[in-house]
């Protein structure tokens, strides 16, 4: 990791400054630590702690680099003032690429929410990144009891089955979605669309959206939740900082709202992961 100062968020960079202005030396592992910057992502912290020890070594001093790090958040500050910026993942450009990146976007809209979050995708895996972000979630839902968090996924269908769709909601819930969490924390109420499972469609429905919404902040991207979509593919989005002139008409609260509908409107659209489904349409086969 060669620039481990831009992988840390907004909130880690304002810590990181706050630790520099308090101690005589470089902060080292227990100092980061303590003031939760990459605490949870041990490969970023030991890259930040050799950069910072290289960085002394150079003759940097605490003062410069909380200098330093100020002009960095007033950088990203103008960056995000804008419509819309582009935000990418995989294989950075090399100099003179000034593109955000999109892990370290998504970190910061968890950190920043205070009302809602909402977050949507077509896969989801627990591993690597995403372990760290729904930690973080979790964290966030713990120092914010107000905030409201809701998660949209796509349940699927394997190809050939006539498995009962309840059956198959029951399996993802125990397979996938309580391994996602930590049971002792707070976690966001999980939805789905149940036309993935439905029987005798013509066409098979997915749900395939994935977007971010942390209060007034919009994130619309082609990457799943998943290590290889925000490290290794190509994958692109758009972010709206602030959304619109105010936090009722932006684009975030517009994205909120459709899926509020879709939540409320009856019959719903979609429907909570973890409750059984009511009304199971057409006769299926039930799974001996």
């Amino acid at each position: 990791m060669s620039e481990p100062l831009l992988a840390l968020t907004s909130g880690e960079l304002q810590r990181l400054a706050a630790c520099l202005r308090a101690l005589p030396e470089l902060p080292g592992e227990a100092a980061l630590s303590q003031h939760q910057i990459a605490c949870d992502r041990l490969e970023l912290r030991a890259a930040l702690v050799s950069w910072l020890h290289h960085w002394n070594r150079l003759g940097g001093s605490n003062a410069s680099l909380a200098l330093t790090i100020s002009l960095l958040l007033t950088q990203r500050q103008g960056q995000s003032g804008g419509t819309a910026e582009l935000v990418w993942s995989g294989p950075h450009g090399g100099t003179g690429d000034v593109t955000r990146d999109q892990a370290v976007l998504i970190r910061e809209m968890v950190e920043r929410c205070e009302q809602r979050l909402l977050i949507t995708t077509f896969n989801i895996w627990r591993g690597g990144f995403i372990t760290e972000l729904l930690e973080r979630i979790q964290r966030r839902l713990e120092a914010s009891p107000g905030l409201q968090a809701r998660m949209v996924v796509n349940i699927p269908r394997p190809k050939g089955s006539r498995v009962v769709a309840d059956q198959l909601r029951q399996a993802f819930v125990q397979n996938t979605w309580s391994q996602l969490w930590d049971p002792r924390r707070p976690r966001p109420s999980g939805f789905f669309d149940p036309r993935s499972l439905a029987l005798g469609r013509e066409r098979p429905a997915v749900f395939h959206v994935k977007c971010c919404v942390a209060d007034a902040e919009l994130l619309v991207t082609s990457a799943n939740l998943s290590d290889s979509a925000q490290y290794d593919n190509c994958e692109l989005g758009l972010h709206f900082p602030d959304g619109g002139p105010s936090p009722g008409t932006s684009r975030a609260a517009a994205v909120w709202h459709h899926f509020d509908r879709l939540i409320h409107r009856q019959p719903p659209v979609l429907l909570p992961i973890e409750e059984p489904l009511s009304s199971p349409g057409p006769p299926d086969h039930v799974d001996r």
